[in-house]
């Protein structure tokens, strides 16, 4: 029961970061800044930005399928990656927000929004250490 939900739940993960992807695509100047260097701004084209995060979506997603097709008898792990890969696709939404954010040309407080991408990644680290200590609990009381 727990493999269906999980799974329902990174379905719904899958579409949310594309609709968020294509939402933000729209909105996107032509010339992308992802990140600073040391002497200057790293961008990308818009549609370089697009397809490399089209690309990235795809090979974290599909990982699923491969973790379901060799872990077929253990349901808690691959409920556990299911979930994992939801939160990693909520963190994606989270990031590319902050990239869209960070191209547009409207004011923001860059302090809320470092609160947000922590909070996201504290949310990634505590659903790994929580599998961890859920998997080895069930190994011990075996």
């Amino acid at each position: 029961m727990a493999v269906k939900i999980f799974k329902a739940v990174w379905f719904f993960s899958v579409l949310a970061v594309l609709v968020a992807l294509l939402y933000q695509y729209a909105s996107h100047p032509e010339q992308v800044v992802v990140g600073q260097g040391t002497i200057n701004f790293i961008s990308l084209t818009r549609d370089q930005f697009f397809y490399t995060s089209i690309a990235v979506i795809i090979i974290i997603n599909v990982t699923v399928y491969i973790v379901r097709g060799r872990a077929s008898k253990a349901d808690a792990f691959v409920a556990w990656y299911h979930g994992f890969i939801a939160v990693v696709n909520f963190f994606l939404i989270i990031a590319l927000s902050f990239i869209a954010l960070f191209n547009s040309s409207e004011k923001f407080n860059a302090d809320d929004i470092g609160k947000i991408v922590f909070g996201s990644m504290f949310l990634l680290g505590a659903w790994i250490l929580g599998g961890l200590l859920f998997f080895a609990v069930k190994r011990l009381s075996k």
